[in-house]
């Protein structure tokens, strides 16, 4: 299953992106890769995404940063599954309070955008789905070791995800596979 997306406004042009499935090495459990290398691999096959790098505002900048570096960590992808599997993944298993979270991403620019473009989606079908994966969520957050770090550490962007993610008790997970949908 594909949905075509606009995936954001400074991409004028609809892009097929896979709804499932994976789409990096960042989100095998056990790659060598850096979470700097994961990150970079992130934006490179998630085409559109605004890259913090090139966001003038700091506190848009800071809030996207350390919300992708939660998709690279966590394993998960763009799709409108993985982000709402990801940011409960990230208000159970990072270290950071739901008001901040909600309040830092209210604040930024592109929420707008994001939220116009998620309108556009089921939102009832979306809740069932990451409704049922709740459980599953839960468990997995239960299991971590410690909350990973809503900032992370500089000297952990050149650590090995596989290291990262063993320190922190972090097993990856697909949520289409854990629904039984397509792959």
């Amino acid at each position: 299953m594909q949905a075509s997306t606009t995936l954001s406004p400074s991409v004028p042009t609809q892009m097929v992106v896979p709804e499932f499935g994976m789409r990096g090495q960042y989100q095998i459990a056990g790659t060598s890769m850096t979470l700097r290398e994961g990150l970079a691999e992130y934006y490179r096959v998630n085409p559109g995404l605004a890259d913090p790098a090139q966001i003038d505002d700091v506190a848009s900048a800071t809030f996207f940063h350390n919300h992708d570096c939660t998709h690279v960590v966590f394993g998960t992808h763009t799709g409108i599954l993985d982000e709402g599997v990801n940011d409960m993944w990230t208000l159970f298993g990072a270290d950071i309070r739901l008001r901040d979270y909600f309040k830092a991403y209210i604040s930024t620019e592109e929420s707008k955008s994001i939220n116009k473009e998620f309108l556009k989606w089921s939102v009832f079908s979306l809740f069932w789905r990451t409704l049922r994966l709740t459980p599953k969520v839960w468990r997995h957050t239960r299991a971590m070791t410690r909350k990973w770090p809503w900032t992370p550490p500089p000297e952990l962007m050149d650590r090995p995800l596989r290291e990262i993610r063993e320190l922190y008790g972090i097993e990856v997970f697909r949520p289409n596979v854990a629904l039984g949908l397509e792959d």
